[in-house]
Parts: structure tokens; sequence; C-alpha cells
């Protein structure tokens, strides 16, 4: 791949990336000023990952059959931009949830569209190194949303944070400018067929692994943010858990993408599923601000080297004319994972307590390093998956 693609992907990533874990522990907070209560708090986290899980199939949709991923990725970022202004003025709770739901569909339309311009352009024997290096604007955007939105919502409210943010996000479509794109000839239906036989067994398991590890991921995020508005930490508290997660794990996804392309991929994997099983048993016993550092870091960790070293995985397996759908499938899985995991927390916090609701987390991320094992790679020679 070239080095200006991948740095414009990178950017674009970063630029989303740093919007979306900026916002993500201070939404909580917001809805509950806006009267909300902690079941109604996880509904509504539940419904906005509804809304990015359906953009990521969207987005696999409309790039096999427009075959114009950078149009795409353009309209998304710049319809970012209006939409965050709107939210400095939001009347009711009611609109948060519709406003957020819209930002969130058009923020994963956009990572998904990185994702496949990255397959598409990627050599098989660098997909490690470079979606390693995606995933690290991942880690790099929980530092950086972290370090700013916080303080900003602290020291000049809400609505100047939202302001900003959508100024900001003006240079997502201006990085998109940048990007080279090309079209892929769309498979037969006997390809796909024999596609699906060959290689369905190996796709279900990590599909489902994945939805395992993002299930956990967002319900340690949201179990994190209510439990220190219990504890009466402040916004910038809140928030300095995404910062300080992103700022530990920063070279993890890199590292462990680099090692993946001469050790395997699905050994790295699980082992990202056991640091998730780490931070979910600690969130149980958190109450320093240090712990919830600590649980960030896990958990940031698990999130962002299951996307690099998952999609990775996948493009090893599909084939590149079925790449679309492939890449929008497995990136489904971590929104879909929000939406069972904040759906489920905010309902099990408030009916069977804090210690129940994480073990039962940490058990989930167990389960997905077990449905790991099977998993061959079978379409791309002898290399082990």
């Amino acid at each position: 791949m070239e080095k200006k693609q991948l740095v414009a992907l990178f950017i674009c990533s970063l630029l989303l990336w740093t919007y979306g874990n900026g916002l993500l522990p201070l939404l909580p907070v917001y809805a509950k000023k806006l009267g909300a209560k902690s079941d109604a708090i996880g509904y509504y986290m539940s419904f906005v990952y509804m809304a990015i899980a359906l953009s990521t199939v969207t987005a696999g949709w409309l790039s096999d059959r427009l075959q114009n991923r950078k149009m795409l990725l353009l309209l998304s970022g710049a319809s970012i931009i209006p939409a965050t202004l709107l939210l400095s003025h939001l009347p009711s709770f009611g609109a948060l949830v519709v406003l957020t739901a819209i930002l969130w569909f058009l923020g994963g339309m956009g990572l998904t569209l990185v994702s496949i311009l990255a397959g598409i352009f990627a050599r098989e024997s660098e997909r490690g190194k470079v979606f390693g290096t995606l995933a690290l604007t991942g880690t790099l955007g929980s530092l950086t949303g972290g370090l700013t939105t916080g303080p900003l919502a602290d020291r000049y409210g809400y609505q100047a944070m939202f302001t900003i943010l959508g100024i900001g996000m003006c240079l997502v479509p201006l990085t998109a400018l940048l990007l080279k794109d090309k079209p892929v000839a769309r498979p037969s239906r006997a390809s796909m067929k024999g596609n699906r036989s060959r290689l369905g067994a190996g796709l279900f398991l990590l599909v489902i692994a994945s939805t395992f590890s993002g299930i956990v991921t967002f319900s340690g995020r949201l179990g994190t943010s209510l439990a220190m508005v219990g504890h009466g930490f402040e916004s910038t508290a809140i928030s300095s858990t995404m910062a300080i997660g992103g700022a530990i794990t920063l070279p993890l996804p890199l590292v462990m993408g680099w090692l993946s392309d001469r050790l395997g991929r699905k050994w790295f994997l699980g082992v990202s599923y056991l640091l998730g099983t780490m931070g979910a048993l600690i969130l149980i016993s958190s109450l320093s601000l240090w712990h919830f550092w600590l649980v960030s870091s896990l958990l940031t960790a698990m999130f962002h080297i299951n996307n690099g070293l998952g999609s990775a995985l996948v493009a090893d397996l599909v084939p590149k004319e079925s790449l679309g759908k492939g890449m929008s499938l497995f990136g489904s899985t971590a929104w879909v994972g929000g939406i069972i995991g904040f759906a489920c927390t905010g309902y099990c916090l408030q009916n069977l307590g804090i210690g129940l609701t994480f073990f039962m987390g940490a058990f989930l991320t167990v389960i997905a390093m077990i449905l790991l094992i099977p998993i061959r790679r079978v379409k791309l020679g002898e290399m082990p998956a």
C-alpha cells in the first residue's frame, strides 16, 4: 500500500475514533443531566449502537454495489458536521437519542469504509501491519478524545464542546479527498456458494467471538461511567479513563499486528480476550480513579486488538471481491455487542448489582477464547490463522 493512502486512511480513522471515544464516556453523563435513569440510559446506548451496527452493513452493501467508497466516506464525514452542531441545542432526552443514533450511523459507515479500502489495497504479507496501524487510531483516539472532551465540558459546558467537535470534524471530508479508490469485480453466484461452504464455519466462530468481546467492552464502559458518577467523579475524571486507556495500550495493536503476520492471528486475539476478562473482574471492586484507569486500559486493549487482528483475519479468509460484505459483517459484531451490552448492563446494574453483572461479562470473554481454537485459514496457503 502506498504511504499516502495509508496516511489518509489513518487520519480519517483517527478523527472518527477521537470523536466517538471522546463522547462515549460523557453521553451517559449528558443523558443524566437531561433526566434519564440508569435503565433508560442503557436502552439509549443500545439503540445508538443498533444504528452503528446497521451502518456497517449498509456501508458494505453500498461499497460492493456503487464501487465508490471514497465518495461515500466523504459524504458520511461531511454529514457529521451539522449533526454535531445540533447536539448543542437539544430540547429533551428523546432528541439526544435520535441525534446520537444518526451520528453513530455516519461514524460507523466511515470506519467500515476505511477498513474496506485498507483490505482492497493492502497486500497479503502486510495486512497485519496495515490493520494494526489502523487499529492504533482507536487507542490514540481514546487518548486524544479523553484529554479534550471532559475538560471542554467542565470548563465551557457541553454546548461549547459539541460546537468545537463539529468544527474539528471538517477535517474528515478534506482528508478523504486524498484517497485512492478502485472498482473490484463482484463475485459470481457459483463462487459465492463455494466460498460460503469453505469459509462459513470459521467466519461464524469469529463473528460470535467478536460479538462477545463487544458485549464485554461496552458493558464495561457503561458500567465505568455510571459507577464513577455514583462515586462523585466529574466529567474530566470520567473522560480521563478513555485517555489513560488509550495511552497505556497505544502500541499494542501495531505490535500485535506486526507479530500476527509472522506468528498467526488467532492466538493474539485470544490474548486480547484474556485482557477483557481481567478488566471485567477488576471493575467489580473498583473504587479509586486508578482502578477505573486500569479497567479502561484492559477493555480498550481488547477492543482495538480485536478490531485490528480480526479485520486482518477476515481479509485472509474472504475473497477480495466479497471483502465489502465480509468486512462489514465482522465490523458489525462490535456494535451488535454494544447493543446487547448496553441494554443488558443498564438493566442488570439496576436489578442484579455490579458483581454478578460483570462476572457474567468475564465468562463471555472466556467463551470467546475457546471459540477461536477451531478456526483454520483455508483460503491463502498454509500459514496458520
